[in-house]
């Protein structure tokens, strides 16, 4: 389990999955968060994957949870180039969990694990340029915008920009040693 100033990053449980599923529930959302289109998927359909996933160490999913014990979303570290020696990383909130300042701490968890644990050096996050709110979490946890994908999105009937952001592991601070500023 990894520890920040606001949240815990663990393994997903079956038992998170039924909250989870709220985040496929939210078309808009969901839509905009993966490269692939959204498709509904039932609870049933949910666990099936689940309980048929194997561990790849290229893709790891995280539960987010508060230090109160509240399940507040998942994130992950995807796209992990051993050779090269980088990755991606991604997060999704439950509706209730969003504008509550948990983002950035959750951020910085990920950062953590793929630089001290995994030993990786550079971190890219992309995300959509209308989404305010994961632009200003990335920039709290330290990543400096590197460029605009123009109309690079298909978002529920229409192209949007997606805002591309980096940090190496020279830039990261870790959050076991900072504060949130």
């Amino acid at each position: 389990m990894l520890r920040g100033d606001r949240v815990l990053l663990r393994a997903i449980t079956k038992e998170d999955l039924v909250p989870l599923h709220r985040l496929n529930d939210d078309v808009e959302t969901a839509a905009g968060a993966t490269t692939t289109p959204w498709v509904p998927e039932t609870i049933d359909q949910m666990i099936a994957h689940y309980e048929r996933r194997k561990p790849d160490p290229a893709n790891v999913d995280f539960a987010i949870q508060s230090l109160s014990g509240d399940l507040l979303g998942s994130c992950n570290v995807w796209g992990i180039d051993t050779l090269n020696r980088n990755g991606h990383l991604g997060i999704s909130l439950l509706p209730e969990a969003r504008g509550h300042g948990y983002a950035p701490d959750a951020l910085r968890l990920l950062c953590d694990y793929a630089f001290r644990i995994r030993g990786l050096n550079r971190l890219g996050l992309e995300t959509l340029a209308t989404n305010s709110a994961m632009i200003a979490a990335a920039e709290k946890a330290g990543f400096q915008r590197e460029g605009t994908l123009r109309r690079h999105a298909w978002v529920a009937g229409s192209f949007v920009d997606e805002a591309l952001f980096g940090l190496l592991a020279s830039e990261f601070r870790d959050p076991r040693t900072t504060k949130d500023q």
